[in-house]
């Protein structure tokens, strides 16, 4: 297993040509790899969860817009490496819950997730 701290997530839908940087409480996200082997050979299961803060209407509509949508994702790491998750054959998504907890102190946004199962391992450049 291989696991990294990230520092900067970019988002590419399928069929555009640039990324979009994503907000996300930093240090929060947390790239892992796994590998497990079936009968069709070796696949990877790709996980990056973050944290958003503040529940708003700009940060509700740039996740909504990418919710259950086909999407590469850049991740920086802590030492610069960038992993690219998700491809156009196999696609990232990405999952969210909304938290509002009405006690001092508490967690006010959303938790996200990246999740990805594809045959290669994430591309680090």
């Amino acid at each position: 297993m291989n696991s990294a701290v990230i520092t900067k997530i970019e988002v590419r839908l399928i069929g555009e040509e640039s990324f979009t940087e994503l907000p996300q409480i930093m240090y929060s996200a947390k790239l892992t790899e796994t590998v497990e082997r079936n009968r069709g050979g070796l696949l990877y299961q790709l996980s990056c969860p973050f944290n958003v803060a503040k529940v708003s209407a700009a940060n509700e509509s740039q996740i909504e817009s990418l919710v259950n949508r086909k999407a590469q994702f850049r991740l920086t790491d802590g030492n610069g490496v960038v992993h690219l998750v998700g491809s156009d054959e196999y696609p990232a998504r990405l999952l969210h819950q909304k938290g509002l907890n009405g006690t001092p102190g508490s967690f006010n946004g959303y938790a996200c997730k990246i999740t990805c199962t594809s045959t290669n391992a994430s591309l680090v450049s």
